[in-house]
């Protein structure tokens, strides 16, 4: 806050303003393009379960025999159940402020009288939460994608150089999707395995728009045949790579567009989403939405737990004011085996 407030000190008298400014947050791209489904209500663990079937068909005979009905090496004759889990976590936003110290800003909000008695203004509240939810949202898009539950040491996964560390700074509380995608890439204990294998279709870095294009197209062939014409199929990628990937096809002989226009975001008339939260060198191809079938979800305990937060006075004696919200939350994806990456991170050995 104390860089907002130096940015209206240069300007025009705070008597005039009617709102403060403040810095443009990224919020959640995740949430805005509608790349997962949001299960609320968990207080503790919830079970993510999936059946398959094997093959059932047989030659005709007039009476079945007993065997008929044995249970094959690769599923044969059998339903075979998988459980992936939601286990939100614990962590909480806290802010303490004086409101006194932005009563220039605001000519309603220097009312006559004793100090004492003066109450903060639900304007002022209104912009102050406005800026932390915006913070908060910061937060979370970008611990979906780069969380890992314990912190970069307990992540145990190396980035490229000068790249996005995974489970870094307070990304630390739950593991995000590219923690539980390289760690189910690795793994061999069947509850990572459960619901199938990431396809992996590349590990190099996206060094220019050629690659990125190359990386896409390979993503594309790897992609599982059964979830090609899923309507919520796209491709999620950072701006990093989508920046090189609409320069390159913008200097091509048959262009897409104009150089002075956005290329179209598809391929293979597939959504491409590029989106803050994303590590670098990073491109994931799955079925992504807010609905129940969606390959990622995300579990909070309370319906509107994303939202509640408490604003009181410190105490009784004090002009402080804080802000408190305490969250738990939880990502995982459904169906790994119809998720296809390509990225540069990858497992410390």
């Amino acid at each position: 806050m104390a860089d907002t407030v130096n940015l209206l000190q240069n300007g025009y008298a705070g008597e005039v303003l009617e709102d403060l400014l403040t810095y443009t947050a990224q919020g959640n791209d995740t949430f805005k393009e509608g790349l997962i489904h949001v299960k609320s209500g968990i207080q503790h663990k919830y079970t993510l379960p999936a059946v398959k079937l094997g093959d059932i068909i047989q030659d005709n005979i007039p009476t079945p025999l007993s065997t008929h009905g044995a249970k094959g090496p690769d599923g044969e004759n059998e339903y075979t159940f998988t459980e992936r889990y939601l286990e939100p976590q614990e962590f909480m936003i806290y802010l303490e402020f004086n409101p006194r110290d932005y009563e220039k800003y605001w000519k309603f909000a220097q009312p006559d009288g004793n100090l004492v008695f003066r109450e903060l203004d639900p304007k002022i509240q209104a912009t102050m939460l406005r800026l932390l939810i915006e913070k908060k949202n910061e937060y979370i898009g970008n611990a979906i994608w780069t969380g890992a539950k314990g912190g970069t040491v307990s992540a145990g996964i190396t980035e490229p150089a000068d790249c996005t560390k995974i489970g870094s700074r307070k990304e630390k509380y739950f593991d995000g999707v590219i923690k539980r995608i390289i760690d189910n890439v690795s793994a061999t204990d069947a509850e990572t395995l459960a619901g199938g294998q990431v396809i992996v279709s590349g590990t190099t870095e996206l060094a220019d728009g050629e690659a990125v294009e190359q990386a896409l197209y390979s993503m594309w062939k790897k992609c599982p045949k059964q979830i090609r014409k899923k309507n919520n199929l796209c491709y999620v990628i950072g701006w990093d790579s989508w920046d090189l990937y609409d320069q390159y096809a913008s200097n091509k002989v048959y262009k897409y567009s104009e150089n002075t226009e956005t290329n179209r975001y598809k391929f293979k008339g597939k959504r491409i989403v590029p989106i803050v939260g994303i590590p670098e060198h990073t491109i994931v191809l799955a079925d992504f939405s807010t609905g129940m079938d969606s390959n990622l979800w995300m579990g909070v305990d309370y319906a509107n737990d994303t939202e509640v937060v408490k604003i009181d006075r410190l105490q009784s004696n004090s002009e402080l004011f804080f802000f408190l919200a305490r969250m738990k939350m939880d990502v995982n994806i459904v169906r790994p085996a119809e998720i296809v990456i390509h990225t540069a991170y990858k497992k410390t050995v």
